[in-house]
């Protein structure tokens, strides 16, 4: 089994390098000049389920040489595959370079949102302490049940008594 599985992966390996693929979705890529070879597309390609080259190593090495060997002929002709594989480094480089920014941005954002909520849950429970001032002390604690019952989730604890 593990044999004509081999051979099924080679032969769509074949087909996706020669850009003429029997898999319909793959075929639409291929016109569009969108298809790229890597594990994914040559079990798709090949009829076989997610995970079906993961006992064939020797292909999947020849997927990655293969779709290497590819990229170089589809760029500049005077890229070696050495200096593809650098421009990917240095894209991934960028990419990682700009989701760092991105996350501190918004850990900035959450940060100032904190304070802000904190600012606004003190001005909260001081208005609070002062309204229930106002009240004589024997409807403090009816008044204080409302407010309880009325967000039984709230989050803000404050010494009213």
């Amino acid at each position: 089994m593990t044999l004509a599985t081999k051979n099924k992966l080679i032969k769509a390996l074949e087909r996706l390098l020669e850009g003429k693929p029997e898999n319909q979705t793959l075929r639409k890529k291929a016109r569009e000049g969108k298809l790229k070879i890597n594990n994914s597309s040559v079990e798709k390609e090949a009829g076989l389920s997610v995970g079906a080259l993961r006992r064939h190593e020797d292909v999947r090495v020849m997927i990655k040489t293969k779709s290497l060997e590819d990229r170089v002929a589809q760029g500049d002709s005077s890229q070696t595959p050495i200096d593809v594989l650098q421009s990917e480094i240095k894209q991934l480089k960028l990419d990682k370079a700009q989701a760092n920014r991105k996350k501190k941005e918004y850990l900035d954002l959450a940060r100032s949102h904190e304070q802000a909520l904190a600012i606004q849950a003190a001005n909260h429970i001081k208005m609070v302490q002062e309204f229930m001032e106002i009240l004589h002390e024997s409807e403090r604690e009816k008044a204080m049940d409302k407010v309880v019952r009325a967000r039984p989730d709230n989050l803000i604890k404050g010494d009213f008594r």
